[in-house]
């Protein structure tokens, strides 16, 4: 494989998106395209932007955690903490500020984790030309102050960490690194806290081309037996238009992968680029940008083993929006929840972005607008997925609007 820097390896990626695609595995009918009563927009920005491809994350009391550009070179951007107050307000509290990020090369990947003890992590990466990156956390302390630490430097055979971090019930992190310093191939990692307040890192796989799946995309997610899954933005068969694989955990050696689907580009879905969502019956879903407008694309186990692919949608960049970003959230109804980045009533390719909901009606997939952004006040371009709380609220953030100043929002939107 060639080598290639991360600017090469982002263009890459987008260019990808050429050539639109029509095929549709079965009828979607739009629903109507009417905001939901409790859409509000709960804090403006005005200083700085939401972090682009970064969501909200939130603790057991409601708090809401993400990451906010910074106004400055210096000051590249901050970790923010966003909590509920009586009268339906919210106070805004940034806990970190990030130094140098010029100098350093290294910029945020993905979306903030907690971990039980309320400890913040999240990844950087570089865009220096060996592809390397870190594995941070913020340590919350008694007196209300933050701490930051560094978990663990990939260097640059390992790659550029990719999307979220996912943990497992011992409190282990994993997370995957999109391609090192001379392929696109990437691999799977684990870090596992040690006495004394170091982590070990662990090479769970490393993709090699040739295996039908290389450049994971989005990180992991893992299902009730401890199986990892993850999507790539590539593969090695003809036409390879990325794959969605499992990796299975082995008694000695690296963790078992397993191809589950191998996308063609030019015949339909193609090119996942995000992480992946299960719902309560075991399939998978996720965003792909093979079309000029992007799609949706949910993956069904079989008894034999095999996994089929339906596509949801392909987004025509009309009213139901264009530019699917960031993670899939899905109820407990199994309804899909998602955001585009432009589109919408009234704004066709501009950037003014949508929130989408997908529900199965008589075998054929119903597309219902949730929340066409519109005004000034009400924010425009959604840059991540959203967050999906227990109670079937739905927080997300814009990078464009909410005050007249523009510096984009963090909405809720409530059933």
């Amino acid at each position: 494989m060639p080598n290639l820097s991360f600017a090469g390896l982002t263009s890459a990626r987008l260019t990808s998106r050429a050539g639109r695609i029509w095929a549709v595995a079965f009828v979607i009918l739009l629903g109507a395209a009417s905001a939901w009563a409790g859409e509000k927009v709960i804090f403006p920005l005005t200083s700085q932007y939401p972090y682009s491809y970064s969501g909200l994350a939130s603790d057991a009391t409601g708090n809401l955690y993400g990451l906010v550009a910074g106004a400055t070179q210096e000051s590249c951007y901050s970790i923010f903490e966003l909590s509920p107050v009586s009268g339906g307000t919210w106070t805004q509290t940034i806990l970190y500020t990030f130094q140098s990020c010029i100098k350093e090369g290294l910029y945020p990947s993905g979306t903030l984790t907690l971990d039980s003890q309320g400890n913040i992590y999240g990844v950087q990466v570089s865009n220096l030309s060996d592809g390397s990156g870190r594995v941070y956390e913020l340590k919350r302390g008694s007196n209300g102050t933050w701490t930051y630490g560094l978990v663990h430097s990939l260097n640059p055979d390992e790659g550029a960490p990719e999307g979220d971090l996912t943990w497992d019930k011992s409190g282990n992190l994993y997370g995957a690194a999109y391609y090192d310093s001379t392929a696109f191939d990437g691999e799977v990692f684990e870090l596992s806290p040690q006495p004394g307040g170091s982590w070990k890192e662990t090479i769970l796989y490393t993709f090699n081309y040739g295996d039908g799946a290389n450049g994971p995309v989005g990180g992991v997610i893992f299902d009730s037996q401890g199986n990892l899954y993850g999507a790539t933005f590539f593969s090695s068969n003809a036409n390879g238009g990325g794959a969605v694989y499992e990796l299975s955990p082995q008694t000695n050696g690296p963790w078992k992968l397993t191809v589950l689907y191998n996308f063609v580009n030019g015949s339909g879905a193609a090119f996942p680029d995000s992480r992946l969502t299960f719902d309560s019956s075991g399939n998978l879903y996720g965003t792909m940008n093979s079309t000029l407008d992007g799609g949706i694309f949910e993956l069904s186990p079989s008894s034999g083993g095999t996994w089929t692919e339906t596509t949801v949608h392909n987004f025509a960049g009309g009213d139901d929006g264009n530019t699917p970003v960031g993670n899939l959230v899905v109820d407990a109804s199994r309804n899909v929840y998602g955001v585009t980045s432009a589109g919408g009533s009234g704004c066709n390719r501009n950037l003014c972005g949508v929130v989408y909901k997908f529900s199965q009606s008589g075998g054929a997939w119903k597309e219902t607008i949730v929340h066409p952004f519109e005004s000034a006040d009400d924010g425009s371009k959604p840059g991540a997925g959203l967050l999906l709380d227990s109670a079937g609220n739905l927080y997300g953030t814009t990078i464009h609007g909410g005050s007249r100043y523009g510096y984009g929002t963090i909405f809720e939107i409530t059933p």
